[in-house]
C-alpha cells in the first residue's frame, strides 16, 4: 500500500510518502519547509515534487492522510481540502489525523506520558496527553485549549514538548514543572501517515470523517478550566 500524507497545521508544512512492505510501514520520502504565510500556494508543488522524486505516479497511490488540527485554521482547511479532492478523484480512502496525535507519534517513546503543546496564541496552548511508549500513541486526555499550566495541573508526571512548551517554558517552570522541555517536532506528516496506515490496517477508519479539529472556534475563545 502506498500513502500520501500532508500537514499544514503548524508553521512547518510537510508532505510524506509511505509504503507498506511485508506489513511494515516505511517512509519513502519526506519534505518540509517553514512557512511564514499561507500554505495554500506551496502544498501542491511540494506534493508534485515529492511524487516526482520518488517516481510515484499519482495513480499508484492507495490512500491519503491529512492532519486535521488543531492548529492553523487556514492550513488545516487547505490540507483537508487538497487530500479530500485527491481521494475523491481517485476513489481511495482519506484519513484525518489529529495534530497532537501526530506530534506524539513523531516524538517517539518517552520516559513519561507524552504531552505535546502547540502554541495557540492569546497566551494559550493546544494540548493533549498520550501514553509514554505506544505507536500509534494511546490518547489518555483529548485535545484541549487553555493556559499552559493546565498541562501539569493533574499532578501526573509527564513529558512536555512542542513549540507551545518552549514558548511558555518560563510559566511552566514557575508553576513547578521540573522535567525536560522537548523539541518542536517537524516530521508530523510522516507520523500522521504511520497513524493512518495503522488505522487502515485495523479497519478503524471512519470513511468521510475529515472534519477539522479546531478545538477553539475561530471567533470565540474556548478555555479549559
Amino acid at each position: 500500500m502506498r500513502l500520501l500524507a500532508i500537514d499544514a497545521s503548524t508553521w512547518w508544512g510537510g508532505v510524506a510518502l509511505l509504503e507498506v512492505r511485508e506489513g511494515v510501514p516505511r517512509l519513502v520520502a519526506e519534505i518540509g519547509l517553514e512557512v511564514e504565510g499561507s500554505h495554500a500556494a506551496r502544498l501542491l508543488p511540494l506534493v508534485e515534487g515529492l511524487l516526482a522524486t520518488a517516481a510515484w505516479p499519482k495513480n499508484s497511490l492507495d490512500a491519503y492522510a491529512a492532519v486535521r488540527g488543531p492548529g492553523s485554521f487556514t492550513g488545516v482547511r487547505v490540507a483537508l481540502g487538497l487530500m479530500s479532492g485527491f481521494a475523491l478523484v481517485a476513489g481511495r480512502p482519506c484519513v484525518g489525523v489529529g495534530t497532537l496525535h501526530a506530534m506524539a507519534e513523531a516524538h517517539g517513546p518517552a520516559a513519561a506520558d507524552r504531552v505535546p503543546l502547540l502554541d495557540a496564541g492569546r497566551g494559550d496552548v493546544y494540548g493533549a496527553r498520550f501514553d509514554a511508549g505506544s505507536s500509534p500513541p494511546l490518547e489518555l486526555r483529548c485535545a484541549w485549549v487553555g493556559d499552559p499550566t493546565l498541562a501539569i495541573a493533574s499532578g501526573v508526571t509527564v513529558t512536555l514538548f512542542g513549540d507551545g512548551a518552549r514558548v511558555h517554558e518560563a510559566r511552566l517552570r514557575e508553576a513547578g514543572y521540573a522535567g525536560p522541555i522537548g523539541r518542536a517536532v517537524t516530521s508530523i506528516a510522516a507520523a500522521a501517515g504511520r497513524i493512518a496506515l495503522s488505522q487502515l490496517a485495523a479497519g478503524t477508519v471512519v470513511v468521510g470523517d475529515l472534519a477539522p479539529l479546531y478545538v477553539r472556534p475561530a471567533s470565540t475563545t474556548v478555555r479549559l478550566g
